[in-house]
């Protein structure tokens, strides 16, 4: 019994030794081969997110992509920026320049024939089929750009409207400096990788939002699927569906908020992808550059979206023109029968017409916000800024002494854009007293001298003709002016001669005594009295001779 104890003891031992080892080998091999699917985490999903280092700014999600954006199209915010202005190369969301060059500078019904720049593409990239001779229409061929990313109809277009691949590239490059951007070059229509070929989620952002400002754009890229009809070398309907999957209802990244977008890829440039999104009257555009994988692109660009419905408010204000005038302000209301001569500038209101766009996170208070005024001509800007952040602007006609800084944020002052327009009886923020009357002045002489200087600008000849009659005139006016300052000399100066001659002879008299007085008078009425009978005498032989 002892030795059945022991042997079993024994065995005991035995399997603890054999089979622990065992366990642990297992543990750790399950671990390594956890550790060896993992995909690991890319060094850009720790790249730094600007918008996040914002005082009271809303904290934004850390994704993969290597650059990012999201921005209010209406107030052009950018609420989500990471990377935002590293060079990054775009890939085929190129293409959203290209086509927005194609609907500013052509009729979309006129035909282009393509040449045999169809095939100058690399190997293997996406394309139409599109042969040398085959004729569409330029609608056509912007709906093939931007759905099926045709790079054979994008070389065409290019060639159509810039004559060359590089000419058409100074166009892109030209309209990207217009936009703002700040780090972007193009050397072709596609965005197949090239050296000299980029840009930044910021400038793609931007150029994005314009191009969303175009209706014939805007339909284009909201269009899910669409057909080129049979062409002169083409026997068969090309039908286009649009490669976003964010906007396809039977695709698994389908999000109900999207409107429309451009995909993008190439080996070199990885994922990119812009995404057009409208949630309960906001309009945001995503820009997402440099991930692995199109799944990544989708799920990263609904985070991004997402954040931004979800921490910030668009708010668009418009307000209708004041109904008092620079006379109601300056108590000038009535002047009798001297109404007649009052100025039509000086009638209008000091405010017309404007509009503001903010979009406010819901962490910082809207009162924060410094302005920025910027005026052109009769037409005022003013910037909203939060911590060097632009948030928004106010445009329209604001006279020098109001306050458009308040329009936004007070409610009897501004009213929600799809409201009515009516004009308003009440006053925007105005000066008082001496200083508001003073002020207001200077805004009327300025307002009468900016009018002058537009129609110059506008009516040049006018201007010339009008100012050399003017000149004919002042040198008349001038010429008979010195004319009678001559004569009136004249006359002053013999009537003084006169005067100095009677003076003279007054003092002679006093200095005679009455017998050279009388002789005087004798002798000048003997000259009287010979003069008279020489005339008789000449009026009498004049009258013998008749």
């Amino acid at each position: 019994m002892k030795n059945w104890k022991t042997v079993l003891a024994g065995l005991f031992i035995f399997c603890l030794l054999i089979c622990a080892p065992l366990a642990v080998f297992a543990e750790e091999d399950g671990a390594q081969q956890e550790e060896e699917t993992e995909e690991p985490v890319p060094e850009s999903y720790d790249y730094p997110i600007e918008s996040n280092e914002i005082k009271d700014w809303p904290q934004g999600p850390k994704i993969e992509a290597a650059s990012a954006t999201v921005l209010d199209m209406d107030s052009g915010t950018f609420l989500y920026s990471k990377n935002a202005t590293e060079k990054m190369y775009p890939a085929s969301i190129t293409k959203i320049m290209t086509t927005l060059l194609l609907v500013e500078n052509c009729n979309l019904d006129d035909e282009i024939t393509f040449s045999e720049i169809v095939y100058d593409l690399e190997e293997g990239s996406s394309h139409l089929g599109i042969q040398p001779g085959e004729t569409i229409t330029l609608r056509d061929a912007a709906y093939g750009i931007m759905l099926a990313s045709a790079n054979d109809i994008s070389n065409g277009v290019a060639e159509y409207i810039g004559g060359s691949i590089s000419g058409f590239a100074d166009m892109m490059n030209a309209r990207a400096a217009e936009i703002g951007c700040v780090n972007t070059h193009f050397s072709n229509p596609h965005g197949l990788y090239s050296d000299d070929h980029y840009t930044c989620a910021y400038d793609m952002a931007l150029i994005a939002r314009t191009a969303w400002q175009n209706p014939t754009f805007r339909k284009i890229v909201c269009t899910r699927s669409y057909m080129i009809p049979k062409t002169n070398l083409a026997d068969e309907d090309r039908y286009l569906t649009n490669h976003h999957k964010m906007m396809q209802e039977d695709e698994e990244y389908y999000w109900e908020y999207v409107m429309g977008g451009k995909t993008g890829f190439t080996s070199q440039c990885l994922n990119t992808l812009v995404t057009y999104a409208q949630k309960d009257g906001q309009s945001l555009v995503s820009v997402i550059l440099r991930v692995n994988g199109a799944g990544k692109a989708y799920n990263e660009s609904k985070q991004i979206l997402s954040y931004g419905f979800d921490n910030f408010s668009t708010v668009n204000y418009k307000r209708g023109n004041s109904s008092r005038s620079f006379y109601d302000i300056m108590g000038l209301t009535y002047l009798g029968h001297a109404a007649k001569l009052q100025s039509v500038v000086w009638k209008r209101s000091p405010v017309s017409d404007f509009s503001v766009s903010l979009t406010i996170p819901d962490t910082i208070d809207a009162k924060a916000f410094a302005h920025q005024v910027d005026q052109e001509g009769r037409t005022t800007n003013v910037t909203y800024e939060y911590e060097g952040t632009n948030v928004g602007e106010a445009r329209g006609f604001f006279s020098s002494i109001y306050a458009p800084v308040q329009l936004a944020f007070e409610g009897d002052a501004a009213i929600p854009e799809d409201a009515e327009t009516e004009a308003s009886s009440e006053a925007p923020v105005q000066l008082e007293g001496l200083d508001g009357v003073l002020a207001q002045t200077a805004v009327i002489f300025q307002s009468g001298y900016t009018l002058i200087g537009e129609y110059a600008r506008t009516h040049t000849m006018t201007v010339l003709i009008a100012g050399a009659i003017a000149l004919v005139l002042v040198l008349a006016f001038i010429v008979i002016l010195i004319f009678r300052c001559t004569s009136d000399m004249r006359i002053r100066r013999r009537r003084k001669q006169e005067e100095k001659v009677r003076k003279r002879r007054e003092e002679e008299i006093e200095r005679m005594t009455t017998a050279e007085i009388e002789a005087e008078l004798r002798a000048g009425m003997e000259q009287e009295r010979i003069r008279r009978a020489q005339e008789q005498s000449r009026n009498q032989d004049g009258q013998g001779r008749a």
